[in-house]
């Protein structure tokens, strides 16, 4: 295979991988995201909002509730920057500490740009959340640099689909059940963590809401999930969202 055929064959496997991520994040995570990536993209793939129950954060960002007839309740919209790794290799605390990097430089530019704690027609600019998304599972390192981070962050672990599954939707809800626990690495088909800036009890979801990875009955595929006092949250995003 040419090197312009293998760059080109890289750069498809990523724009899949990214579509997939945004797509999950749209139907099971209430993020409503698009993408970005490209030349010149800062080291970002998606950017968008967050949708979520007030009860659900911190006091603090309350007063960018937005309130509108169409939601099952109100929400409150919290900016989302998302990297995205298609990589065979896994993702280690070097991919980590650059996302740090990412997110605090993209976080200045917006205070700078649009004035600190500025509130939009959605919700509040006062918190940014960093999802790292990959293909490849990641080190303990990247685990515990991810831990120790003051940045809320979401980790992902989306591997890419067997051939036999490649075609065939996700979950429905009635396929879904609750993991007790998490099955050994060989047989884990996905992760979503987050760390404890984002969901400790100090952090910005106040240890309020859970992740959780979802599986059918044999196990075959599974769906990322938010689940806040032992139920699953409602998924939502509005219709029509811009900047």
């Amino acid at each position: 295979m040419s090197t312009k055929a293998t760059k080109l064959s890289t750069v498809m496997k990523g724009t899949t991988f990214e579509n997939r991520t945004l797509r999950l994040a749209r139907e099971h995570l209430s993020m409503s995201l698009r993408r970005v990536g490209g030349a010149g993209d800062g080291g970002i793939d998606l950017q968008g909002w967050w949708w979520l129950p007030p009860e659900c954060l911190h006091e603090t960002l309350r007063a960018g509730l937005h309130a509108d007839g169409a939601t099952p309740a109100t929400r409150l919209a919290i900016r989302v920057l998302a990297q995205c790794k298609a990589e065979v290799k896994k993702a280690g605390p070097r991919h980590i500490r650059e996302f740090e990097g990412t997110i605090l430089r993209h976080s200045a530019y917006l205070t700078a740009n649009e004035g600190a704690g500025a509130e939009t027609l959605y919700g509040t600019r006062k918190a940014v959340i960093g999802l790292f998304a990959s293909t490849s599972p990641f080190t303990k390192a990247s685990l515990l640099q991810a831990y120790s981070s003051p940045i809320p962050l979401a980790l992902l672990h989306l591997p890419e689909l067997p051939e036999s599954h490649a075609a065939s939707p996700e979950l429905s809800s009635e396929d879904v059940v609750e993991l007790q626990s998490l099955p050994s690495d060989d047989e884990l088909r996905g992760t979503l963590l987050f760390n404890p800036a984002l969901s400790g009890a100090g952090g910005l979801l106040r240890g309020r809401v859970e992740p959780r990875w979802e599986r059918s009955g044999d196990g075959a595929v599974g769906r990322p999930g938010l689940w806040s006092e032992g139920r699953r949250l409602e998924n939502w995003v509005p219709e029509d969202v811009g900047e």
